[in-house]
């Protein structure tokens, strides 16, 4: 029999380092910055933290704020920057005393412009602005003591080519009884007239086929532009109509306007944020549907609520059949015997149910969370970080070696993790269920995508609906194990068949570690992936040995093995850089490019190609003027399809050091940029506003140099 201390470090240790580090798996981690200044000067533009004041006062408000400096020409971008670009982003840190701590409110953003680039619109400042950030000083706050503000910065500058920059700025303030105004004080002043007037407006809206109609009342004039809090409502380039009128209710004006509808835009929304501005001032309205609208959105309430019980049952459906997938099947299926002969009481049948219930509702307000923050993401999501393959990878493992009976487990094992899965208890049955959605987290049955697709794009409460009737079927077949006695005599008697049907599914297992390592060797590559399965194989040796361990000093030694299994998967997920693939959005210009590496560019140009090389990333205005403009037109696609053409697309949307060294090598900061190679013979850098005859005729003329030559 296996010593008990064993198993209950072994336990403790799988736990501590599989599961707990998935729960911490969005945290933000803060580098030493080492000697840092006010100021920051990048490609086009200086930065610069700023206070209103030059002191602080306790139970006082002061104002920083980060002043942005580009080139003539070049500009920043609003909260919205419109068809393309990035708004800026602060995050704040203060010394870690706590009557020290300072409160952080949101960015004050000053009126912005409507910035065309070709037949696109963008939001921002065409010159120099001020972001102000209110901070709200405590009261027992010291006085005497110089207080350290760091603000870490990222942005974007555009003007034809755009370069992102980053920067960590300090200001130091001491705290004193009465305030002293700054220098700056006078840009701060100056910034909080550009500000919107507050309060928020009030204002009605209705989605009228291809346009959005808003009302704002107690408005006057028709020099108003709209600026929507939402990239994805409006076409912004398209003409906004405004028009004046009585608002009915004979106490003033309103303005209406009639704005192209994004065809992103699905319509389902009761509320909208708006800034409208004339150039001189400005208000945020809290756009509301108009009671017309709600009234012909209640008529279609009824097919919309056929239309949810549909999917609600496909959702159902899809978790029944979750249960069969590779991954989860092994785990039930030794729960399903070991649940033969039980007598229990009502709290633990309901057990498992409750905890596949809470993994799968703490899931969807996950996503819910992601969501309202943004960020785009669908089932599987956390399957795109190496770190949550890697815990997953020791995780199935783990479960494989339980199995296979190849590390001491008591017979009363019944899931993964002595005491916890383990058993006839309530806790026991409860982390079965939560261990089941786990590590059925990577799968998806028939009939679940449509329900979860719905989901992914639908308001908070559908979604919850969705994912609980998911959870629902999911929990159906062992609940009613749990919950029905004579359900129990479906299953085959107990025998010594079930030792080697229990290690019989510990290969399922192993199967889904092999595509575990290889979703990981597509992530960060093949040596990462050497890695991977080299810290696998010794986290099984370490295992069956911590399993054999009887004395101390063993259980300690085999423990820390155990555990630095983990350090190199771990590491790598965490510092490697991701493999090159192919580009996003439009720069992939179908499956006509290849990514670019400069290995493939070198013997494409050994070899007497012409070779077009467009350097681009997604938050590059130009870059997308340029793709939709030029790039993609038929007759240039036919033209980098010629026999001896290719085109190499360089993606800089994330950080890619082999693509900053090809910029630099042409004295570029930023994208785009376009090359075209005759061989090794010439190079053409091509201007940065592309047309399509420029690109055709740089084409014909490598590809005539090419046959002079030859």
């Amino acid at each position: 029999m296996t010593n008990p201390i064993t198993q209950k470090t072994l336990a403790g240790i799988i736990f501590s380092i599989i599961l707990l580090p998935m729960m911490s798996m969005f945290t933000y981690a803060i580098n030493d910055t080492g000697e840092l200044s006010h100021t920051a000067s990048g490609p086009h533009i200086q930065v610069t933290l700023l206070s209103e004041q030059i002191n602080l006062v306790p139970g006082k408000q002061v104002m920083l704020g980060v002043l942005f400096e580009p080139d003539p020409q070049w500009h920043t971008y609003w909260r919205n920057p419109g068809d393309s670009g990035e708004a800026p982003t602060i995050k704040w840190q203060t010394q870690s005393q706590p009557s020290s701590a300072l409160t952080f409110g949101e960015i004050q953003w000053p009126l912005p412009q409507a910035i065309p680039v070709a037949h696109l619109v963008n939001y921002g400042y065409d010159g120099h602005n001020l972001l102000m950030v209110p901070v709200d000083v405590p009261e027992e706050i010291t006085l005497g003591q110089n207080l350290e503000i760091i603000a870490d910065i990222s942005w974007l500058v555009c003007k034809e080519d755009c370069i992102p920059g980053w920067a960590t700025l300090k200001i130091e303030l001491p705290v004193a009884s009465e305030a002293v105004y700054s220098e700056h004080s006078s840009r701060f002043i100056q910034t909080k007239t550009q500000l919107p007037t507050l309060p928020t407006k009030q204002g009605f809206f209705e989605v009228i086929d291809n346009n959005i109609v808003f009302e704002v009342p107690e408005v006057r004039g028709q020099e108003w532009h709209l600026f929507p809090f939402r990239s994805d409502l409006i076409n912004h380039a398209g003409q906004q109509q405004v028009v004046g009128s009585d608002n009915g209710k004979g106490n003033g004006s309103a303005v209406q306007f009639v704005v192209p509808r994004s065809p992103f835009f699905d319509g389902n929304v009761s509320q909208l944020k708006w800034l409208i501005s004339n150039g001189v001032e400005g208000y945020y309205v809290s756009g509301q549907l108009s009671e017309n609208a709600m009234a012909n959105a209640n008529g279609a309430e009824a097919s919309l609520s056929q239309a949810l019980w549909v999917l609600m049952l496909m959702a159902f459906t899809g978790g029944l059949i979750l249960n069969l997938m590779p991954c989860v099947l092994p785990i039930l299926s030794i729960k399903a015997m070991a649940v033969q002969n039980m007598s229990q009481k009502l709290t633990h049948k309901l057990a498992y149910l409750v905890g596949v219930l809470f993994c799968f509702n703490l899931f969807a307000l996950l996503i819910i969370a992601l969501q309202q923050g943004g960020q785009q993401i669908g089932w599987g999501f956390h399957m795109q970080e190496p770190i949550v393959v890697v815990l997953l990878a020791f995780l199935f493992t783990f479960i494989a070696l339980v199995l296979l009976d190849a590390i001491g487990v008591s017979s009363r094992f019944a899931g993964i993790g002595n005491g916890l899965v383990s058993g006839e208890t309530a806790l026991s049955h409860f982390s079965t269920g939560a261990l089941a959605v786990i590590v059925a987290s990577p799968c998806t049955a028939p009939f679940m995508a449509a329900a979860l697709g719905v989901a992914f794009v639908s308001e908070p409460s559908v979604t919850l609906l969705l994912f609980n009737a998911l959870a629902l079927g999911f929990a159906l077949p062992l609940t009613l194990l749990f919950m029905w006695s004579r359900a129990i005599a479906w299953l085959p008697k107990p025998g010594p068949w079930m030792v080697t049907f229990k290690h019989f599914l510990a290969f399922p297992m192993f199967i889904t570690v092999a595509w575990l390592c290889w979703v990981f060797a597509g992530q960060l590559g093949v040596q990462a992936q050497f890695g991977l399965l080299l810290a696998l194989i010794l986290f099984c040796m370490f295992a069956w040995l911590l399993g054999k361990a009887n004395k101390t000093t063993s259980i300690v030694l085999m423990s820390v093995g155990l555990l630095s299994t983990l350090a190199i998967p771990l590491w790598l997920s965490l510092s490697a850089i991701p493999q090159a693939s192919l580009p996003s959005g439009s720069a992939s210009q179908d499956s006509i490019s290849v990514p670019y590496t400069a290995e493939s560019l070198g013997e494409l140009r050994d070899t007497n190609n012409v070779v077009v090389v467009n350097m681009t990333a997604d938050w590059c205005i130009t870059c997308k003027v340029n793709e939709q403009v030029a790039l993609s037109s038929d007759t240039v696609k036919a033209a980098l399809s010629q026999d001896g053409v290719v085109y190499m697309v360089g993606d800089w949307t994330n950080k890619n050091a082999e693509i900053l060294n090809y910029l630099g090598q042409y004295e570029r900061a930023g994208v785009p940029l376009y090359v075209v190679y005759a061989g090794n013979n010439s190079k053409q850098v091509l201007p940065q506003i592309l047309t399509t005859n420029t690109v055709i005729n740089a084409i014909n003329n490598a590809k005539e140099e090419l046959e002079n030559v030859n």
